[in-house]
């Protein structure tokens, strides 16, 4: 699972690398928008892909225009998630494109952890990946304040983008080679989901029939050991019932006569 988790972002990567070659700002700044709102797409894709072309490619684009972009895309995306929470409050989570990715229960959760944490709750969501639009929402739903969402949240994202941007520079040459073995694993990687997945359903079906047998077994031992457990034992006669005081019997009144 592990291995194919990195193969899809992978791919995703690489189409985001070639959207972004046909125009930089515009799809960097829609991508994060786009990533901020909950779309399964991890903003960093986005950010070291853009680190990677200022590298390889440094006429695309210049690095305080990146960082300005990147921090305007996410920024907008945060804000609207926060806006929907504050409108409607705990009501949003009954809508359909949130109750995805936030649960009753979760919200709960991060509900807590803002009344514990705050503000520094907000600045650290924006480093955990899969919390970042569920902290948004729960912030507005919670009414959270909002220069102290404003600013914990640009703060978070002022570090984040920028390490992510300088990560894709850095490693821009290391990138291609990797890809190129991920893409050649990737034949043996679905060679050894098939094989696993062969032995789970093998497995599976195996302990069904083995709880079948069983199951016949003790049903088949009750069915024996029922008509012993079942004979009736008859009662044994009771004697007949004294007649009630001050009634004689047919006996005696036969006694008297004589």
């Amino acid at each position: 699972m592990a291995m194919l988790a990195v193969l899809a972002l992978a791919d995703r990567f690489t189409h985001v690398e070639v959207w972004m070659q046909q125009a930089f700002y515009p799809v960097l700044f829609l991508i994060l928008v786009a990533a901020s709102l909950g779309v399964p797409l991890p903003e960093d894709i986005p950010l070291i892909a853009a680190g990677v072309l200022l590298q390889t490619t440094p006429e695309i684009a210049s690095w305080p225009w990146t960082i300005a972009v990147a921090l305007t895309g996410i920024m907008v995306g945060d804000l609207v998630l926060y806006m929907l929470g504050r409108r409607w409050g705990p009501e949003v989570l009954r809508h359909r494109y949130i109750c995805w990715f936030l649960t009753p229960d979760r919200f709960a959760r991060i509900s807590r952890r803002f009344h514990r944490h705050g503000t520094w709750f907000c600045f650290l969501g924006r480093f955990l990946m899969g919390i970042r639009a569920a902290m948004c929402i729960t912030a507005g739903a919670t009414h959270f304040p909002y220069w102290r969402f404003l600013l914990a949240d640009l703060a978070g994202a002022a570090v984040s983008a920028p390490l992510f941007l300088f990560l894709g520079y850095w490693f821009a040459g290391m990138i291609p080679t990797l890809l190129h073995y991920l893409a050649d694993a990737e034949t043996s990687a679905f060679v050894i989901v098939v094989v696993a997945a062969t032995l789970f359903v093998l497995a599976y079906r195996r302990r069904k029939q083995r709880r079948a047998r069983r199951i016949a077994a003790l049903r088949a031992a009750a069915d024996r050991d029922d008509p012993a457990s079942s004979t009736a034992v008859s009662p044994a006669p009771r004697p007949p019932a004294d007649p009630p005081r001050g009634i004689p019997s047919v006996e005696a009144e036969r006694s008297q006569s004589r």
